[in-house]
């Protein structure tokens, strides 16, 4: 609990902009929109016209309370019976029917999955991870144009931070902007936090493999719930 109460500060400075990140929009588009292209073909798009207009709703009510109002969002459901939900670069904000089905019909849930994967496009983590694994590989894509084989390589590596997660602290930011936005838009301070209880009992089950992905890529539940507990008690609720 000390660590996270040390992170926190850090992190809402953080959360203050952008200015670490250097790549351009244009590169995060184009790599961005490959990785779509490449999850479509894996994973059909939902044919229900009420679920898609429904997530689409919702996620541009969050989008318009992110620091990135204007950026091009984008919402699939995918059919999949794993439970999870992940950002591509390009503003694409995938969530597979096996999580709809999980969460049924609550809205809060959903509002939570949907505000922590906006929270990763709004600070723009997949530009931040391009530029921090490809380096001055990426600086000299920008400079000298974007080949064939720049391009690939930035694509499969977008594609593995897919699967993978963002990493840690990426995470954690995320999930405090998730807190942040549904605040905005009126939520309860914790409603965020909905999602994150009800897959805690599944953390534990190691033989459910429609979750494991979803656990894999993000740390662990317990920390995560803690971590904006503490978010929470510090900034939002006053004393």
């Amino acid at each position: 609990m000390a660590r996270i109460k040390l992170l926190l500060p850090a992190l809402a400075l953080l959360l203050s902009g952008c200015s670490r990140i250097w790549v351009p929009e244009k590169i995060e588009n184009r790599i961005g929109e490959a990785v779509t292209r490449s999850v479509l073909a894996q994973m059909p798009a939902h044919a229900d016209p009420a679920w898609q207009q429904y997530l689409e709703d919702m996620g541009r009510k969050i989008a318009a309370v992110s620091e990135r109002p204007a950026y091009h969002y984008r919402y699939y459901i995918v059919e999949s019976s794993t439970v999870n939900a992940f950002a591509v670069p390009d503003g694409s904000i995938f969530v597979t029917t096996g999580l709809l089905k999980m969460i049924g019909q609550d809205q809060l849930a959903l509002a939570g999955v949907l505000a922590h994967e906006t929270g990763h496009i709004a600070r723009r983590h997949g530009a931040e991870t391009l530029q921090s694994e490809l380096g001055f590989g990426l600086l000299s894509t920008i400079i000298f144009g974007f080949g064939n084989s720049a391009a690939k390589q930035a694509g499969n590596m977008t594609s593995q931070i897919m699967g993978l997660g963002y990493g840690r602290e990426m995470e954690l930011e995320a999930d405090v902007c998730a807190v942040r936005y549904l605040a905005r838009l009126g939520y309860p301070p914790d409603s965020s936090l909905k999602f994150l209880r009800s897959i805690l009992p599944l953390e534990k089950d190691q033989h459910d493999i429609t979750i494991e992905k979803y656990l894999r890529s993000h740390p662990p539940t317990t920390e995560r719930i803690q971590y904006v507990e503490a978010y929470i008690r510090r900034y939002l609720v006053k004393p």
